[in-house]
């Protein structure tokens, strides 16, 4: 896997019927999507590009929900944290990251977590998600960064700006976390807890 801000070496792209078919062995589709309903769906989106990471992210997702429901059975029959960690470990090694390519691979899984909770916080889901989904985003800030080995990357430029951007979020973050305390006693008092 390829660091982001660094021009990557060139990596055969997936194609939205490879990503299907793993899709389709997860039990994820019903009935498997034809050649011709992938086709029409790509040009729906903008393309095979486009279809191949919108598949890839459901992938993602659908594997995300096979890796939970695995290791709470494996949890259940009194697995600890070695097993717990190994398991664990298999994301990244699966992800084909090494190396500094691993803060590339935190960074892009980062960046699923901040957002869901940039959209959850825009819908008012309380001050925990508020304070949750700004130290997210400054850790997505933060990765951004360590993503950079050298100044001849892309990204070695946005630095400066990625750490203010950290360290507004922080700031953000702690402010959220100073007033947590006023608030839950304000929301349980009327008999509302919802942090």
């Amino acid at each position: 896997m390829s660091i982001p801000h660094q021009t990557p070496a060139a990596e055969p792209a997936p194609s939205a019927a490879s990503i299907s078919a793993a899709l389709t062995a997860l039990g994820v589709y019903a009935q498997p999507p034809t050649d011709a309903e992938l086709d029409e769906q790509a040009r729906s989106v903008g393309g095979e590009h486009v279809m191949a990471a919108v598949l890839a992210n459901a992938l993602y997702g659908a594997s995300i929900g096979t890796g939970m429901l695995a290791e709470g059975h494996m949890l259940a029959r009194g697995a600890g944290g070695p097993e717990m960690t190994l398991a664990r470990q298999q994301v990244i090694k699966a992800s084909g990251a090494e190396g500094p390519g691993v803060v590339g691979a935190l960074h892009w899984q980062t960046g699923h977590v901040s957002q869901f909770l940039k959209e959850l916080d825009a819908g008012g889901c309380g001050p925990v998600v508020t304070a949750a989904a700004r130290s997210a985003n400054a850790l997505l800030a933060l990765l951004a960064c360590s993503t950079v080995t050298s100044l001849e990357d892309g990204g070695s430029e946005r630095i400066v700006e990625e750490l203010d951007r950290a360290r507004t979020a922080l700031a953000e973050a702690q402010a959220a976390l100073d007033a947590l305390p006023a608030t839950a006693t304000a929301m349980f008092s009327d008999g509302a807890p919802g942090l």
